[in-house]
């Protein structure tokens, strides 16, 4: 493949971690052409960082509205025919755009392309990968995978609605694929899972192709500050996003009842999670938004002692 690859960083306040990443980047077995960090608003040194990779990095500064949002500008401010995308505190292996240009190799028709990560840092899991957490059964009734552990997902919005294996900073696209599912939307900027917003709509094109790698090619960077720290908060935002996509008319028609019923078993989840995590501030809350069937005679008892700060 010869189309030019545009790599978009959005950064935050990242002066603790960027240099780390971007040097991954152009450490890279393969250059991509084009690096672009979207400084959203940063209060540190964030700026000045990348400024010191001269013309080898291109920072460009807008005000703070998230990282769905400075995405969609980066990718609006470049015109590549592939968008690759990358989390200030996240690591790419040496071959992560080497691996990329392969798989496109073997599947031209590709429009997202993904692939497995490692988590490290100091709230990371020893050895975690993700594709490790993926339900029994979900790789052989969802992944077509090929001598060298590349996967095309068979069907990809039924697979991804009870597991999501894509995250942005594994994440390459299509530029014409991106602009006909509509891009980063700013409303969803600062959402919990954001990025599953966009990846779920994005698998809702009938005839878009996700292809995935085996390898994980990047690292995963689990701290204290990430946005996705609290586990129960993720989940419920997996079933706020499936809410919404019901209710805007995203979800394909024949996919309708299976996304109810993903979206009413996630809110049950998420209510039995936060009781784990004790997060009695919100339990009650939770609790009245369970659908009748996922209100078990426990889960009442649970939240009624959630009250009073009791947990069992």
């Amino acid at each position: 493949m010869t189309e030019p690859i545009t790599v978009v960083i959005p950064a935050y306040n990242s002066a603790g971690f960027i240099a780390e990443t971007l040097d991954t980047i152009l450490k890279q077995t393969r250059q991509p052409e084009h690096i672009l960090v979207v400084d959203d608003g940063s209060t540190d040194s964030t700026a000045a960082l990348v400024a010191s990779y001269g013309n080898a990095v291109e920072c460009m500064y807008i005000d703070n509205g998230g990282q769905g949002r400075a995405r969609r500008i980066g990718i609006e401010h470049t015109d590549s025919d592939w968008i690759a995308l990358c989390d200030s505190d996240d690591l790419w292996e040496p071959n992560h755009i080497e691996r990329r240009l392969l798989m496109l190799e073997r599947y031209p028709d590709a429009q997202m392309t993904f692939s497995d990560f490692h988590s490290f840092g100091p709230t990371a899991e020893s050895d975690h990968r993700l594709l490790d957490e993926a339900p029994e059964g979900w790789m052989t009734q969802w992944a077509d995978t090929d001598d060298l552990g590349f996967f095309r997902l068979i069907k990809s919005y039924p697979a991804i609605l009870t597991f999501n294996p894509i995250y942005p900073s594994g994440m390459m696209f299509r530029r014409e694929s991106y602009q006909r599912m509509g891009g980063f939307i700013e409303k969803y900027s600062r959402w919990i899972g954001e990025d599953s917003e966009f990846t779920r709509r994005f698998a809702s094109l009938d005839d878009c192709v996700f292809v995935g790698d085996t390898q994980p090619t990047w690292g995963y960077r689990r701290h204290s500050s990430n946005y996705s720290a609290v586990q129960w908060k993720n989940i419920k935002a997996k079933a706020d996003i499936l809410e919404e996509h019901l209710r805007r008319g995203v979800v394909p028609p024949s996919y309708v009842g299976a996304t109810c019923a993903e979206r009413d078993a996630t809110r049950g989840t998420a209510f039995d999670q936060a009781c784990w995590e004790k997060a009695s501030g919100h339990v009650a809350s939770l609790f009245t938004e369970l659908p009748p069937a996922q209100r078990t005679a426990k889960r009442r008892a649970k939240a009624l002692f959630a009250k009073v700060g009791l947990f069992f």
